[in-house]
């Protein structure tokens, strides 16, 4: 049985997700985010982290189809290749909590959430926590225009 560390993500007060242990590189509580006129509702602002200006996207908005409301943001930056041996490449995915560290093994396998409905275009796997399933981010799906 394989095992394997994960952080679980909060991205609104419901659902969640789940990334690698090595996939989330850095937190930033209260990020200065950057407005970007003519984006789309679930990508309009960005972040400068380490003199980079990254992308920060809302999922929870992308996944319900509508802009959200956060009262204190919370950004996490996430490394990702786009194919094996490429440079890591970085995105920031909005939260709303600090991401909680857990471990992951072959029996804690799942079917995606049926609803929002879309959560098998943003996620390659899912396990199951208690009674929640939480998807696995595609991290490199996400941040490379995926979600277009």
């Amino acid at each position: 049985m394989a095992e394997s560390a994960a952080w679980v993500l909060a991205l609104d007060h419901q659902l969640r997700a789940a990334v690698g242990e090595r996939e989330l590189v850095y937190l930033i509580e209260a990020p200065i985010l950057l407005d970007v006129p003519r984006s789309p509702p679930y990508c309009r602002q960005v972040l400068v982290w380490n003199d980079t200006v990254l992308p920060a996207m809302d999922l929870a908005a992308w996944l319900r189809g509508q802009s959200t409301q956060r009262q204190e943001p919370l950004a996490g930056v996430f490394g990702y290749q786009s194919r094996p041996g490429a440079d890591p490449e970085y995105g920031a995915l909005l939260l709303s909590a600090i991401p909680t560290r857990t471990r992951v093994d072959d029996d804690q396998v799942c079917a995606l959430p049926k609803q929002p409905r879309y959560w098998q275009t943003l996620a390659i796997s899912c396990f199951q926590q208690g009674d929640q399933p939480i998807p696995i981010l595609d991290l490199p799906h996400i941040f490379s225009g995926g979600l277009l």
